[in-house]
């Protein structure tokens, strides 16, 4: 029976006939994710979560052949579906802990069901909120880590290596994030392109920052190491409302875009989140200025923490499990890692720029309130986006990254504080 379009009434027709998750008697509800407050993005999929009167729940996932968010306009393979399913299913082998259980898949329908892990919240309306989790650098640098080392060829025997490579290729998907993390160009029909509400400020800030031929220079080269690198596994799309969370618990969800890609670029589009929230914790109202000083050094914290811990459980992965022919050359080892800082510092003032100069809203800046404090919030996150991409190659560390990026943020402040008669919205 044919399910491809499902609404929330033939989701609790589909859980009956087609799966045994729950008894045959059970009086089942659905709700539609993507509705509240703290739903998540929401802007690929339709997502339902299903429960009945024990309290058990599942999630049911759906691709449609168009990107939810812009609807048919923007037309989207549903194989992607598939994809998430299997690479679940693997990167469960490496660091189990950390992903969903898996109850069943169904490619003709384009979905699949898994583990309802409502009893973490998404990270990024957490953080909005001020809230703190000092597990998050470890497992996330864990998680990251391992995943990109037992699917490199490292580790893996070279045609293995080659075979995940094909397995997946991905080209739908992967083309988003190549189009949408370097370029100024959208792979969306140009009048669904502008979605700032028509902010002019917005719209000027953008502009002047792809006007800025150097700096577009310097993406092109990102995209060029972005495509050309084919090391591990990637997530694709690591960001805060990928992650469900609380103080002892983690779990990665909404694994679509996986291809064979750089080391780096997971790292550097989560830290790219990061620091959303660093900056806009300069505008949040709550807490005291102590306080809110407090947060932003403890998010800066975990970029830190986490690249640190990467770096760590990469070294000891590759200590116990690298293949004799890479084990011993640890020198070469510290070239990757090397490279690795530089490419994380670049790829974190990408991902800036395709969210804060791009084509879709960002929920860490529009939940503030004072549209001059948003503007704020967007012109210092595109000023250290330059900072980081320019200045990449001069990166020997995190530390290093850390520095520029609170260089930059007191240089900002600093000039604003001169330009007397202006309101600029900030709580330092």
């Amino acid at each position: 029976m044919s399910y491809k379009d499902l609404t929330p009434k033939k989701v609790l027709e589909y859980i009956k006939t087609a799966t045994t998750i729950f008894p045959e008697n059970a009086t089942l509800d659905v709700y539609e994710i993507g509705g509240g407050e703290d739903d998540g993005d929401g802007f690929v999929n339709h997502v339902y979560r299903i429960w009945d009167e024990t309290g058990k729940s599942v999630i049911l996932k759906q691709a449609k052949p168009y990107l939810k968010i812009f609807g048919e306009a923007a037309p989207l393979t549903t194989r992607r579906n598939q994809i998430e399913s299997e690479i679940i299913k693997l990167r469960t082998a490496i660091t189990l802990e950390y992903l969903p259980e898996m109850f069943h898949v169904d490619p003709t329908n384009n979905l699949f069901i898994y583990e309802d892990c409502g009893r973490l919240k998404i990270m990024r309306f957490e953080l909005t909120k001020g809230k703190s989790f000092p597990q998050f650098p470890r497992q996330i640098g864990e998680f990251i880590a391992k995943s990109n080392f037992y699917t490199s060829e490292i580790y893996l025997d070279q045609v293995a290596h080659k075979a995940l490579e094909s397995k997946f290729m991905n080209p739908e998907m992967r083309v988003i994030m190549e189009t949408i993390l370097f370029l100024r160009e959208s792979f969306i029909d140009e009048s669904l392109h502008r979605t700032s509400g028509g902010d002019p400020n917005h719209i000027a800030m953008s502009d002047l920052l792809w006007d800025k031929r150097e700096l577009r220079v310097e993406l092109l080269k990102l995209r060029g190491i972005f495509m050309r690198k084919s090391e591990c596994l990637v997530h694709g799309d690591l960001h805060t409302s990928n992650i469900m969370i609380d103080e002892n618990e983690m779990k990665i969800i909404d694994m679509e875009y996986p291809f064979m890609g750089p080391l780096s670029s997971d790292t550097g589009y989560l830290a790219g989140n990061l620091i959303y929230e660093y900056i806009a914790w300069y505008h949040h109202p709550e807490g005291t200025k102590e306080s809110r000083k407090t947060y932003r050094k403890e998010i800066l914290g975990y970029i830190c923490e986490m690249i640190n811990e990467y770096q760590r459980i990469y070294c000891e992965c590759w200590d116990k499990d690298a293949k004799p022919m890479y084990r011993e050359y640890t020198e070469y080892r510290e070239y990757i890692l090397k490279n690795y800082i530089k490419e994380v510092c670049g790829f974190t003032g990408c991902q800036i720029v395709s969210r804060v100069a791009g084509i879709v809203s960002l929920p860490d800046f529009d939940v503030l309130q004072n549209p001059a404090s948003r503007n704020c919030a967007r012109r210092l996150s595109l000023l250290i986006a330059d900072a980081l991409i320019m200045k990449r190659d001069e990166m020997e560390s995190v530390e290093d990254i850390i520095a520029l990026i609170e260089t930059i943020t007191y240089r900002y402040f600093d000039v604003m504080k001169e330009l007397k008669g202006r309101d600029l919205g900030h709580k330092s």
